[in-house]
């Protein structure tokens, strides 16, 4: 398959050049860090993959990988270029997708989730989705870093997660606003602190707390604020989802922090107390391949949660 991308007339005659295979390969040994991995990736022999790179370098003008050791470095134009090579043939994938809505091919769409956003705010617009649509649904949880994984590596259509703050935001990934939700503080009744009258950080952090794992992004909000407060939280559970944290709570081992809503389902008989105040609210966004076209159903799907999560 040969790509023209319409340019200057020199540009014009060097993209007509292009094979998507050659792209292919680009990104493969980008990600493997060698030829070797990229040939096996691919099932290409070594010397098909090197003719690939070899044909990019000499149409784009430049050195894109230099050696080191028995792999590869890509150079600081091959990774400028490795971005919008991901996105274009993102593009090119969801041609497919939009074939097969077009001819009736109901396929399945995947899904990527956290247990309490699944069980709270997903569950209602899926069934109302599923009243309109013959796709069948494959709902897996994940928090963002296994969602980010699993769209890149094409095993997700979809992921919904806390939006990140921009300088953690993925080239690769498209956000999409979805909803609002604000951050909490749980606990049992009979708890010292549901007895406060004070919701401050000074007086959350006086006891066990249950939150969500380094790296996840509703651990850096907490981190981040208690840091500039000059709080130290004493952290006696670290989980990989809020559907955790509210079951270490329920178990007595402390006052979780999540983002969710003061009245879901999941915390009924716990006192939630609201953070927005020190916190504020986050937009949890939808997550898709950056350059990939929505499918109608999937669109569809997207447009439904939105609309059902309205208020």
């Amino acid at each position: 398959m040969i790509l023209a991308m319409k340019h200057s007339s020199g540009s014009r005659s060097r993209a007509s050049e292009l094979s998507v295979q050659q792209l292919q390969t680009f990104r493969c040994v980008y990600e493997r860090g060698g030829y070797a991995a990229a040939a096996r990736e691919m099932e290409l022999s070594v010397p098909t993959v090197w003719q690939h790179i070899q044909t990019l370098q000499r149409l784009y003008r430049t050195d894109l990988f230099e050696k080191s050791g028995r792999g590869v470095v890509a150079t600081a134009m091959a990774a400028k270029l490795y971005t919008q090579v991901t996105e274009l043939l993102a593009g090119l994938d969801s041609t497919f997708d939009l074939a097969a809505d077009e001819q009736g091919d109901s396929r399945p769409i995947t899904i990527v989730a956290g247990v309490r956003m699944m069980m709270e705010e997903i569950a209602n617009p899926l069934q109302q989705f599923r009243q309109a649509w013959d796709n069948p649904l494959v709902l897996r949880e994940g928090n963002n870093q296994v969602a980010e994984e699993l769209i890149l590596s094409g095993e997700a259509d979809l992921a919904l997660t806390l939006e990140p703050e921009h300088e953690k935001a993925s080239p690769l990934i498209h956000f999409e606003p979805a909803y609002l939700v604000e951050f909490l503080a749980i606990c049992k009744k009979g708890h010292p602190f549901a007895g406060s009258s004070n919701c401050t950080l000074r007086e959350l952090v006086k006891h066990d707390l249950v939150v969500t794992r380094p790296g996840t992004h509703g651990r850096d909000a907490l981190d981040h604020t208690l840091h500039r407060e000059r709080l130290t939280a004493n952290v006696v559970a670290e989980t990989d989802n809020s559907g955790f944290t509210i079951a270490c709570v329920r178990a007595g081992l402390g006052v979780g922090v999540l983002a969710g809503r003061v009245n879901g389902e999941l915390c009924r008989r716990l006192v939630v107390k609201s953070l927005r105040r020190h916190l504020g609210e986050r937009q949890i966004a939808f997550m898709w391949k950056k350059g990939r076209r929505l499918s109608p159903a999937v669109q569809s799907l997207v447009d439904t949660i939105k609309q059902s999560n309205v208020g």
